[in-house]
């Protein structure tokens, strides 16, 4: 049984001229490639102007990396956050006292309370009597 090497550190990308992979490597070639069109379009004082922004742009794509990820796919993730569908989820926070103190109407007894005329009072119910009766075992 023929035993084969398994690559080790894989994520790593290959490494063409000194430090530079071919990512990066081919980022700076396009970046020099679009300032010579613009030396041969614009004046010289533009294309200075163009040259230093479009250089930084593309030696900051290449060569800045945070937490471990490249510019480009912190942008793409910024605009697939913003564009995204959201879950908005909201959590009861307690809190002592969170809301206005109303003051509360007194509250009126029955016989404060004024009964129209038009009501008619019902008579005492028998029911008192009945109790009474059922207590005393009459």
């Amino acid at each position: 049984m023929a035993q084969y090497p398994i690559p080790q550190f894989i994520e790593k990308e290959g490494k063409i001229i000194s430090f530079l992979t071919f990512r990066q490597f081919f980022l700076l070639a396009g970046g020099g490639g679009a300032c010579l069109l613009l030396y041969f379009i614009l004046p010289f004082f533009l294309f200075a102007l163009c040259a230093i922004i479009i250089m930084s742009l593309v030696a900051i794509i290449a060569f800045l990396r945070v937490n471990g990820f490249s510019i480009i796919t912190i942008f793409l993730n910024f605009v697939g956050f913003l564009t995204g569908s959201k879950t908005y989820i909201w959590k009861k926070e307690e809190s002592s006292y969170p809301f206005k103190v109303l003051k509360r109407q007194e509250v009126k007894s029955i016989e404060e309370v004024k009964t129209p005329s038009f009501l008619m009072k019902s008579k005492a119910s028998k029911l008192n009597e009945i109790k009474k009766m059922v207590e005393l075992k009459k």
